[in-house]
């Protein structure tokens, strides 16, 4: 599965145990048949570098990100064309942060997806307030 589909669809468990067995045949296998005694938990070589793992990304989290992108993006951009639409069709709340919830099994199926991040993007998500030096207020409100 590409970054580009992975940043539209929910990446399926199926999908995410067998490309993260591929990850670890190539790491610890190296095209042996055999079985080896793996002296790294997988745990450790997906943790950060600067923890001593090799910085491998979970699967499951980059898909979660990836698709919260695309949450974040309707809440800052301002006059994008597919913006327009999905408010077109949703409406929206929460100033324009956040569209309205998607109801019937004909709405749009990428947008549908996406929103059932949203709850875990905005738990996960942290505002920082820096001094205001990069606001202008008679843009920006």
């Amino acid at each position: 599965m590409s970054i580009y589909q992975m940043s539209l669809f929910r990446m399926p468990k199926i999908v995410v145990r067998r490309l993260e067995k591929v990850q670890r045949d190539f790491l610890w296998e190296w095209g042996n048949l055999e079985r080896k005694v793996h002296l790294v938990n997988w745990e450790v070589i997906c943790a950060d570098k600067d923890k001593g793992g090799l910085g491998l990304r979970k699967l499951v989290f980059l898909n979660k990100a990836l698709l919260g992108k695309w949450i974040l993006r309707f809440a800052y951009d301002k006059d994008n064309l597919w913006k327009q639409v999905i408010m077109a069709k949703y409406g929206q709340e929460g100033l324009g942060w956040r569209t309205k919830k998607t109801n019937g099994a004909f709405e749009i199926g990428v947008w549908k997806e996406i929103l059932k991040e949203t709850e875990w993007c905005w738990d996960n998500m942290v505002l920082i307030a820096g001094k205001g030096t990069k606001i202008i207020f008679w843009i920006d409100v």
